[in-house]
């Protein structure tokens, strides 16, 4: 008969790998800061160079302006040791409010084509910045 052969007992069957956590796509978080960054400028450029000279692209200019200033400095925020949660929460309020601005305020076309392109792309800026978190 044969002897079995005895293996160490300090030896596993099958080398035993430390589990690794799932981590989020790479990708996710730049491209929704870019977003985010890329919608503000869009806005307040969009508030210089094609908003009217009347009374609607002046007050148009002056509330969309403010919002894309406030969303520009919460972006630059996002890249600091600052709590991100808070200032992607002001991002997304500002995406939501530009919504709402083009979608009941009686403003010229190229005003409410900008409040809505840009207020889209805040929130999915948010979104993507926020999904890239987890």
């Amino acid at each position: 008969m044969s002897t079995p052969v005895k293996r160490p007992d300090a030896t596993p069957a099958v080398p035993a790998a430390p589990a690794t956590p799932l981590e989020p796509v790479p990708v996710v978080r730049p491209f929704g800061w870019t977003l985010i960054v890329a919608a503000g400028i869009g806005v307040v450029l969009a508030t210089w160079l094609i908003y009217g000279t009347g009374a609607d692209g002046m007050w148009a200019g002056y509330r969309d302006g403010f919002a894309a200033t406030v969303v520009l400095v919460c972006a630059m925020g996002l890249n600091t040791s600052l709590p991100k949660r808070p200032l992607l929460g002001i991002v997304a309020l500002a995406g939501i409010l530009l919504i709402l601005f083009a979608v009941f305020l009686d403003d010229p076309t190229t005003v409410f084509v900008s409040e809505l392109v840009g207020g889209a792309s805040m929130l999915a800026g948010a979104i993507l910045y926020g999904a890239g978190d987890r």
